[in-house]
C-alpha cells in the first residue's frame, strides 16, 4: 500500500512539473506584444506586401497595399473564423487610418488584434528590406 502511494504521489509531481512545458512548447517563440517597433509608413515601397504572423497553432496573414508613400489597405488572407476575430480586423482599419502600429487593439479580441497587428509590422519590414 505505502508503494502504491508513493508511485502515485510521483506520478502526480511528475505531471504537475510537466505539464507546464508541454503547454509552453504550444506557444510561438514570438508573441505579439503591444509597443510594437516604429515604422515610417512615408518609406514603404508601392506595392502589396505580404505578411505572417504564427500565434499558437495559427497562422494570422495580412496582405499591405502601399501606394505613394501611405498605406491604403490591409486585407485579412487569413484569420480565425470567430466573432472575436472578426471583430479584431478594426485594428487594422486604425493602422491605415493613422499610418502607424501604435494603435489601440480591439477590446474583447486583444490577442487576435495583437496577431494581426505583429503580421502587418511584418510585412512593412519585410518590404523594407527589399
Amino acid at each position: 500500500m505505502k508503494n502504491a502511494r508513493q508511485s502515485l504521489l510521483l506520478l502526480l509531481l511528475l505531471i504537475v512539473i510537466l505539464v507546464p512545458f508541454g503547454c509552453a512548447a504550444n506557444r510561438s517563440a514570438e508573441k505579439p506584444r503591444d509597443g510594437q517597433a516604429a515604422i515610417d509608413f512615408a518609406t514603404v515601397p508601392n506595392g502589396t506586401h505580404r505578411g505572417t504572423f504564427t500565434y499558437g497553432a495559427f497562422n494570422f496573414i495580412v496582405d499591405v497595399v502601399a501606394e505613394n508613400g501611405r498605406v491604403i489597405a490591409i486585407n485579412v488572407v487569413q484569420n480565425r473564423d470567430n466573432q472575436q476575430s472578426e471583430d479584431a480586423v478594426a485594428v487594422l482599419e486604425r493602422i491605415v487610418e493613422t499610418q502607424s502600429l501604435d494603435v489601440d487593439l480591439v477590446s474583447g479580441a486583444t490577442a487576435t488584434s495583437r496577431a494581426l497587428t505583429k503580421a502587418t509590422e511584418k510585412a512593412l519590414r519585410e518590404a523594407l528590406n527589399q
